[in-house]
């Protein structure tokens, strides 16, 4: 399959419970990375509750016919992003970017991170703001090879784990 074939779209309402299955079995990789079990039980409760949050300006999908390949949330600041406004960010935020593994290797992150550009622009934003950790190496690479820059005056600690910031540039 090519990447011609995959169209971004907004999530629909009935659709929540099929994108929450995609999301979780997209960031289900890392339960490794989990030393505390209970650390992971309550990472993927806030990504399954994530689905739906009324702070989310919109949260876009990659689909190929029926099938829900990937996803990404869009806030318009921190303080709906994170409940973090100390953070200072009053621009686009992409959270929670997820492919399944059905659909990696398809161009499905990039067509999903260049309709966030689209999105921001569209609001007059200067930048797009985006976080990851350490053990998302695959996922930063793809980042910095898209033309995202670190800026760590907008990184936090969660836990005590360094949650990295990532900007682009619009």
């Amino acid at each position: 399959m090519t990447t011609a074939e995959i169209v971004i779209e907004h999530l629909q309402e009935e659709e929540y419970a099929d994108y929450r299955k995609v999301l979780v079995e997209s960031y289900g990789q890392y339960e490794k990375d989990y030393k505390d079990p209970e650390q992971w039980a309550s990472y993927l409760n806030d990504i399954r509750a994530s689905v739906g949050n009324p702070n989310a300006e919109t949260i876009l999908i990659a689909r190929r016919g029926d099938e829900i390949l990937g996803g990404l949330q869009l806030f318009t600041d921190a303080e709906k992003a994170y409940g973090l406004p100390e953070l200072n960010i009053q621009s686009t935020i992409v959270r929670l970017l997820g492919v399944h593994p059905k659909g990696r290797g398809q161009g499905v992150a990039k067509k999903l991170l260049h309709e966030s550009f689209a999105f921001a622009r569209k609001r007059q934003d200067q930048a797009l703001y985006l976080h990851s950790g350490d053990i998302m190496q695959a996922a930063i690479n793809l980042y910095l090879s898209l033309g995202f820059v670190r800026d760590e005056s907008k990184e936090f600690y969660k836990g005590d784990i360094l949650v990295k910031s990532f900007r682009y540039d619009l």
